[in-house]
């Protein structure tokens, strides 16, 4: 699946800050094309449309991002992603099946909360110390680490007092 995302950082007039993003897909075979904008934190604005085949939607998916360039919504550069970590703790230094079925709606819950946001997805998962790590890439770190407790909540399995964030700066465990 092909996904454009963009991100425009303006200042209004009268100081105050105006962080948007837009972002589209369309997955091969789905004969549709997705369209996602919004303010980064906020729950953004979605728009569906139907395409003949896989080549129409690149085409449009090239349309959307020369759209993008004109209106100044621009990829974010390494620099300007954080990272969050949030710690989950294991029974043993392994995931038991059970806890890697609960690792995985943690994982897809996160990026579920923090995507249709606007603020980042789940990159990457690892194990240490007993824990599971999963990384969180994100352009906003404090609005990504507000947003996570109520996505572990929302998670099969998980016990949501157990999932530890910790945030640009701080040491995990």
């Amino acid at each position: 699946m092909t996904i454009i995302r963009r991100y425009r950082d303006t200042t209004a007039d009268d100081g105050s800050r105006l962080f948007e993003y837009r972002e589209a897909w369309s997955a091969p075979g789905s004969g549709q094309l997705t369209v996602h904008h919004g303010r980064v934190g906020q729950p953004g604005t979605v728009a569906d449309q139907d395409v003949v085949d896989d080549a129409e939607a690149a085409t449009l998916l090239e349309a959307f991002a020369a759209q993008c360039d004109e209106d100044e919504f621009t990829p974010l550069t390494e620099e300007r992603l954080a990272h969050v970590l949030v710690e989950y703790p294991l029974r043993a230094s392994a995931p038991s099946p059970a806890e890697q079925t609960t690792l995985e709606h943690l994982r897809r819950q996160i990026t579920h909360r923090l995507a249709w946001r606007g603020l980042g997805e789940v990159v990457d998962m690892t194990i240490r110390n007993g824990q599971a790590v999963l990384t969180v890439e994100t352009p906003h770190a404090a609005k990504a680490s507000a947003q996570i407790p109520a996505a572990a909540k929302g998670a099969q399995g998980v016990q949501p007092n157990k999932a530890r964030i910790v945030r640009p700066g701080q040491d995990a465990s």
